[in-house]
């Protein structure tokens, strides 16, 4: 069993099904690269969001109103496939149950997320979930798996952790990180958060215990035997 004071959550295949279709996503988006001649060696993010900022950032320097409308048109086509799987998006049902019994134990909760606040609202207007906190894309720079952005929502939730990102001690965790990517399991160990990883399947879950997992489960409510 863990004490932790907060529990930081991911959002899309952890706490809600949001079935982007990522693949598809970096393809438009590197479709749009190309239509405006950007050098391939100039985007080296792994994220989309990240790769059309590198872009226009780069563009800028020879022409910044046509980096302008780069950076326009490549988020579009991101914000366009979140907001339309948001739409349909339903979390677990052992979600809801989950956030309120941490709640009730004196457990913050907060929502970290690369998605828009606009997805995440569409979401939760349909399923309303009681987080203490959200940071999402809009509020904060640069996004997960910086640090920064945990930071930011530790902070949020009245938590501190140290700036030099101590490694993660067991029984010294303020708060944990639930994500189901090996990068979010990678950032909170650089934190010093117990990392949690939730697995959809087989593939997912060996991934995320060669991260670093300190938990890895299939379902959130499994969290409720781990943290008090």
């Amino acid at each position: 069993m863990f004490r932790v004071e907060a529990v930081l959550f991911d959002f899309d295949g952890t706490l809600v099904a949001l079935e982007i279709d990522f693949p598809l996503m970096r393809q438009r988006v590197n479709e749009i690269l190309a239509q405006f001649s950007i050098p391939p060696q100039v985007v080296t993010a792994p994220f989309s969001w990240e790769r059309i900022e590198q872009a226009a950032a780069w563009l800028a320097r020879s022409d910044p109103l046509k980096a302008k409308v780069l950076e326009r048109e490549g988020k579009a086509i991101i914000v366009g496939m979140e907001e339309e799987v948001a739409q349909i998006a339903v979390p677990p049902d052992d979600v809801l149950p989950t956030l309120l019994t941490l709640r009730a134990r004196g457990i913050k909760v907060g929502l970290v997320t690369r998605n828009s606040m606009r997805a995440v609202q569409t979401v939760l207007r349909r399923h309303p979930l009681p987080f203490d906190a959200i940071a999402t894309r809009d509020h904060v720079r640069p996004l997960k798996p910086h640090p920064a952005h945990l930071h930011f929502a530790l902070k949020l939730l009245g938590l501190t952790i140290d700036a030099h990102c101590m490694p993660f001690a067991s029984r010294q965790a303020k708060a944990a990180f639930v994500g189901d990517h090996p990068a979010d399991v990678q950032v909170a160990l650089r934190l010093g958060l117990v990392p949690v990883g939730k697995a959809q399947d087989d593939l997912t879950e060996n991934a995320l215990w060669r991260s670093g997992a300190f938990l890895v489960v299939r379902k959130v409510s499994e969290l409720l035997h781990w943290l008090m």
